[in-house]
């Protein structure tokens, strides 16, 4: 069986266009898939209205909607704890998230995760629309790359130059995504040789862009620099404007951590690990992860593209490619974390090394504060360095120009370059809201703690929901 999730907030409208546009794909195509909506609200009566507008829905054809919020998944929580024995707050926290933090997006996903296993699942944000377009120069032979992210950028000033610069042409979505999620690399042609499986499906954007910073396009080459830095105007509004189109030419497979989850798909067949319950960024840790943790696992980037259309305006401030490289954030920390642990042995279960991650990641909190610092401290400053090099070697790779991006690089350079001597740089922003520095620094080693937990106890978590559905007991509930 294939799903559609849909991870949502308090956004009503946008969840009602995602949903109908995806819907009307899979009529389109005589596709039958399950539609699963994951809702992260934390009001009884945003999940009525949720529910209420899904039921309507449901009413114009025969498939199935089902729904996870909070009730939801508070009723499964008692059944997961009751199953597995894993401690209530290991289970609260993979679900919940943590009330001391402001979002809990990787919570919501974790639901939809435990929801959807044995399946192949694309999984979208509510604003996103099932508008199908195809990369420029379309090619549909397989390609297989030793890349982290293989794909070309597009830079626009709004919104409707994104959306008009795509070819539109409809297209089976959960068709695309079926032809690579789950498949062995043998079963394309021209391999070259790697093994591995897809576990990870991207298809292309066009709209917001959905990225924190600008500060990677920094670092682009090739036709995607030579379009970022076509006039210094060009370049300052990619600096401002979140509108690109960002895909591949063809279907491209990669050993790679990246991941995105504006739209992904991904094979619940396998064991993956669970997203970081709280804050921003834990596609990047879930990605990282997968790479890490799933033996084989591989990336399908896609050519065909679809739509992230947020409501409300967004862009990045213009100084954002250099002052982001000043602070970290709680992500950071566990990447820098993830990144300096040692994998294991090639013969290890994938469940054996997700639990070795967890001890790893929990004695790390056990840690004092000063010493637990210390070690993200040098951890951090390591990825730091590296992304120094990068930065220095296309400064030299194009002659320091054009001058207005090579003088952004040397902030960029100079920023990362005085972290080192900052003594408050390990204590992540986004924790900082409303919070002094010791009560950030506290947080921040309980949160690594209590990620570790989770993942230890992950594998038994799994087992136990895959026992509970075969008794008919999930996370969502038909609307």
């Amino acid at each position: 069986m294939t799903v559609v999730g849909i991870v949502t907030r308090d956004r009503e409208t946008s969840l009602v266009a995602c949903l109908a546009s995806y819907l009307a794909n899979c009529r389109r195509h005589a596709r039958t898939a399950e539609f699963v909506v994951a809702d992260d609200s934390a009001r009884e009566e945003s999940s009525a209205r949720a529910r209420a507008a899904l039921r309507a829905l449901q009413g114009t054809g025969g498939e199935t909607i089902r729904y996870a919020g909070l009730a939801e998944k508070k009723r499964f929580a008692d059944a997961l704890a009751r199953e597995s024995s894993v401690s209530r707050d290991v289970v609260d926290f993979a679900l919940f998230g943590d009330e001391r933090c402001r979002l809990s997006t990787g919570a919501n996903r974790n639901g939809l995760l435990l929801d959807t296993l044995d399946t192949l699942v694309l999984s979208v944000d509510d604003d996103t629309l099932c508008r199908t377009a195809v990369a420029p120069a379309l090619q549909e032979s397989v390609s297989f790359l030793p890349a982290y992210d293989p794909t070309e950028l597009w830079f626009f000033p709004d919104r409707r130059g994104a959306l008009d610069a795509v070819r539109i042409v409809e297209t089976d979505v959960l068709g695309r995504h079926q032809q690579f999620l789950g498949r062995t690399l043998a079963d394309f042609e021209n391999t070259g040789g790697p093994t591995g499986r897809v576990a990870i499906t991207l298809p292309g954007l066009a709209g917001d862009s959905g990225m924190g910073s600008p500060r990677y396009f920094l670092t682009l080459s090739g036709p995607s620099r030579a379009r970022l830095l076509e006039s210094p105007a060009a370049y300052r509004s990619a600096l401002r404007s979140r509108e690109v189109l960002r895909t591949v030419p063809q279907p491209t497979i990669a050993a790679s951590a990246f991941c995105m989850t504006t739209f992904f798909g991904f094979d619940n067949h396998r064991l993956l690990p669970p997203f970081f319950p709280v804050e921003r960024n834990s596609d990047g840790i879930f990605g990282l992860m997968v790479h890490r943790c799933v033996t084989g696992s591989h990336v399908a980037f896609l050519p065909w593209v679809l739509f992230h259309a947020p409501p409300e305006p967004r862009a990045f401030d213009g100084n954002e490619a250099w002052t982001e490289a000043e602070g970290v954030k709680i992500a950071d920390i566990l990447i820098a974390c993830i990144v300096s642990h040692d994998i294991g042995g090639a013969n290890d279960s994938d469940a054996a090394r997700l639990q070795r991650l967890g001890k790893y990641l929990r004695d790390l909190g056990s840690l004092t504060i000063d010493d637990f610092e210390a070690f993200v401290s040098a951890a951090q400053h390591l990825r730091n360095l590296a992304a120094t090099t990068l930065l220095e070697t296309r400064l030299r790779e194009h002659g320091a120009s054009p001058a207005f991006w090579a003088d952004d690089v040397r902030r960029t350079i100079d920023a990362l370059r005085k972290t080192a001597t900052r003594s408050d740089y390990m204590v992540p922003r986004d924790l900082r809201n409303g919070r002094d520095v010791s009560g950030a620094r506290r947080l921040t080693r309980a949160l690594v703690s209590k990620f570790g937990e989770l993942l230890e106890a992950w594998p038994t978590l799994v087992e136990a929901a895959r026992r509970l559905r075969a008794d008919g007991c999930r996370v969502s509930e038909p609307v």
